[in-house]
């Protein structure tokens, strides 16, 4: 398994901010656009819920490292915000008429549309959200 550490960053955890995602190296890799577009959109909806829920207007940081290995491209969030496993939260049920839906949770729900896998664990008072897009081919 050929792993290749494409970048790590740390941004503040302010909306303000979010426009710097488009800075990141997702726009420099060499993967279809169409994987590129969703990794982003998925991105953009997770690093949102960390600023909004996990810091919740408190001050801090969301340190991003983006990697490839072979045919999928792996982006790992990490937070000190409060304590939240997205990956246990409950999939939307598209059978309750959106005005009996409860407010939010889309954003979730998004994150899962445009990855392939997503993973979570907490480890030294941290946050870890892992968002995995295949990408088709090692060199797609």
């Amino acid at each position: 398994m050929s792993k290749c550490i494409i970048e790590k960053k740390v941004l503040p955890a302010d909306i303000e901010e979010m426009s710097n995602l488009s800075d990141l190296a997702l726009k420099k890799l060499d993967i279809p656009e169409t994987a590129r577009q969703e990794l982003m959109m998925a991105l953009d909806e997770a690093i949102t819920n960390i600023v909004l829920h996990g810091y919740s207007g408190k001050k801090g940081n969301v340190k991003i490292i983006i990697d490839r290995v072979n045919d999928c491209v792996t982006v790992e969030l990490i937070d000190s915000g409060v304590k939240f496993d997205p990956t246990r939260y409950p999939e939307l049920d598209v059978n309750v008429p959106i005005e009996e839906r409860k407010a939010g949770g889309m954003g979730v729900e998004l994150v899962r549309k445009f990855t392939d896998e997503t993973r979570y664990y907490h480890r030294d008072g941290a946050n870890h959200f892992i968002l995995i897009k295949k990408t088709g081919g090692e060199n797609a």
